[in-house]
């Protein structure tokens, strides 16, 4: 590695570092901030990134280990007590989402790879987002946020099939080969939720409370060795790594040293990832927001409303009071941050530029401007 090297690299961190603290400070997401790195320094402006794709592969492992994490940060027990809810929300979602995509596919000849994309995005939510906005709104042990974190675990446990599906149709692998790939992650996921909802033996704990989790080296030696051991099995098996990141993670953090393990992850994840957001900011072309700014917005609400629509009919069918089904909906409103995962995936498909364009900027203006519609309807209920 030579000057050029480092002296890319330190320029990419400091400015990342500057625009992550900024984002925070206007109380949105540090992601938009790596994407904005992207943008500054890729090639549609100034040009300092010149190997994008290293950039990407680093991105990739960060992948893994992000699901890794969202993997421990679930709770089976929290899922439990309003699953049934949290699932005809996410089944909802979902089936509106084909019949939307399938709509739009017959007004603008979308081919399938789109329309399941465009699917996805509308069926998953941000969790980074809706839950910064129930701490800074001190939405703690309540009704909205047990109801918002289930129907989010909901959303989290169909991601990995998602991935699959998209990578099935944009390499083109046989849909027999698919439709098994998809039996086997939601058996297994199924299975490991029943397993993990029942009282562990006594020789589990033992396990996990000895003095081998007590020191800060072997837990982090664990997370990454355990998280990569079954993403290589879950590669081997024919489905996606970051299944097999995620399964590892929803395992260990509801049967192993939760905390410790997060201790590590948590923040390696977060380095990690910043090198996948800012890939996708180097996918980002300004000169296309710029002269589509008004279509992008007029997108951008017109999803807001479909998830609002979609998410307030579903609870208010299942008996909940109208404000906390609003409260619930205006959290799950935003397109999640897990689209800029299936946009990557997407972005090998043949002839995507163009869409890819419209998607990740729809995406990008989603996660900033709904953040702050959420915050200024939550603010308005509020004082009501």
């Amino acid at each position: 590695m030579g000057f050029a090297e480092i002296n890319q690299i330190s320029i990419v961190l400091t400015v990342c570092t500057v625009m992550a603290l900024l984002f925070i400070r206007l109380k949105q997401p540090p992601i938009l901030g790596y994407i904005l790195t992207g943008v500054l320094l890729g090639p549609y402006t100034l040009q300092w990134i010149t190997n994008p794709e290293l950039i990407g592969i680093i991105g990739d492992y960060g992948m893994l280990i992000m699901l890794f994490t969202v993997g421990l940060k679930l709770n089976v027990y929290e899922f439990k007590k309003v699953w049934k809810t949290a699932m005809y929300c996410v089944s909802a979602q979902i089936i509106f989402g084909i019949l939307i995509s399938l709509l739009l596919s017959y007004f603008f000849c979308l081919d399938a790879t789109t329309v399941a994309l465009i699917t996805c995005m509308i069926a998953l939510s941000s969790t980074a987002v809706a839950i910064k906005i129930m701490e800074n709104f001190n939405e703690i042990n309540t009704p909205v946020q047990s109801l918002v974190i289930s129907i989010l675990i909901a959303q989290d446990l169909t991601l990995a099939p998602m991935i699959m599906i998209l990578k099935s149709l944009v390499f083109h692998q046989s849909m027999h080969t698919l439709f098994i790939k998809i039996i086997i992650s939601i058996v297994s996921m199924v299975g490991t939720v029943i397993l993990l909802s029942k009282s562990q033996p006594r020789i589990v704990h033992k396990f996990f409370n000895s003095w081998i989790f007590k020191i800060s080296e072997i837990n982090a030696l664990i997370s990454v060795a355990a998280c990569f051991s079954f993403a290589a099995i879950s590669e081997y098996l024919g489905l996606s790594g970051v299944y097999g990141a995620f399964l590892c993670g929803f395992i260990l953090g509801n049967i192993g040293p939760k905390n410790s393990l997060l201790a590590f992850s948590a923040p390696l994840s977060g380095i990690l990832m910043m090198s996948f957001f800012i890939y996708v900011g180097i996918l980002f072309d300004v000169v296309f927001i710029m002269n589509n700014m008004l279509s992008i917005f007029a997108i951008v609400c017109a999803v807001t409303a479909i998830k609002l629509f979609i998410n307030m009919s579903s609870l208010k069918l299942l008996g909940w009071k109208d404000i906390l089904a609003l409260e619930a909906s205006l959290l799950l409103s935003q397109v999640s941050e897990f689209s800029f995962v299936l946009i990557n995936i997407y972005s090998f498909h043949k002839n995507s530029t163009y869409l890819t364009n419209w998607i990740v900027s729809t995406t990008v203006v989603s996660l900033s401007a709904g953040a702050l519609f959420i915050v200024v309807f939550k603010n308005m209920l509020d004082k009501r």
